[in-house]
């Protein structure tokens, strides 16, 4: 059964997330991904299924052609809906067809943005290729590094409104 294509952006396209899905994924993650799974001390396959079934959450499978690449999503965090664990896991199809993902990334950060006022997550402080992506994805970094069963992380985040968001030091303090 073909899945149902949500949002499309050249040959990348969106569908909603499947059991499936994640069985597809899980022995193929890339390397920092895979390390990422480690560090939080969950296999790949729990990592991409658990948001499936958590209530209010919203995730995605992104295919290129027919070749399922990547799952991503985002979590409530609160009960009213202020903030969302926004989560991505990939492939190495996701470095083989780099321009066309790289292309449909803005649009699908958008969409799980949604209408949280804030999106956030951590990311290992050592995957400098992860941060320069989500950087350019409009996620913004706290300067204090956390620790996760012994790594340093580093939280991002990224607010609906960028003039409210409080990482940007020139317009502090920001109540959102």
């Amino acid at each position: 059964m073909a899945d149902r294509e949500l949002k499309r952006i050249g040959r990348l396209s969106l569908v909603n997330a499947t059991v499936d899905h994640a069985e597809q994924i899980a022995d193929h993650l890339r390397l920092p991904d895979r390390i990422e799974c480690m560090i939080h001390g969950v296999h790949p396959l729990e990592a991409l299924t658990e948001p499936l079934v958590v209530e209010g959450a919203r995730n995605y499978s992104l295919k290129v052609d027919d070749d399922c690449i990547a799952m991503c999503g985002v979590v409530p965090i609160d009960e009213m809906g202020y903030s969302g664990r926004a989560w991505f896991l990939g492939t190495g199809g996701v470095n083989v067809h780099f321009r066309t993902f790289i292309r449909g990334c803005k649009d699908v950060v958008d969409l799980l943005q949604g209408e949280y006022e804030q999106i956030e997550n951590v990311v290992p402080a050592t995957s400098h290729d992860t941060i320069m992506w989500l950087s350019w994805c409009g996620f913004m970094f706290e300067e204090e590094t956390y620790f996760v069963n012994n790594q340093a992380m580093i939280r991002f985040v990224r607010c609906k409104n960028p003039k409210n968001n409080v990482y940007y030091l020139d317009k502090r303090p920001v109540v959102h």
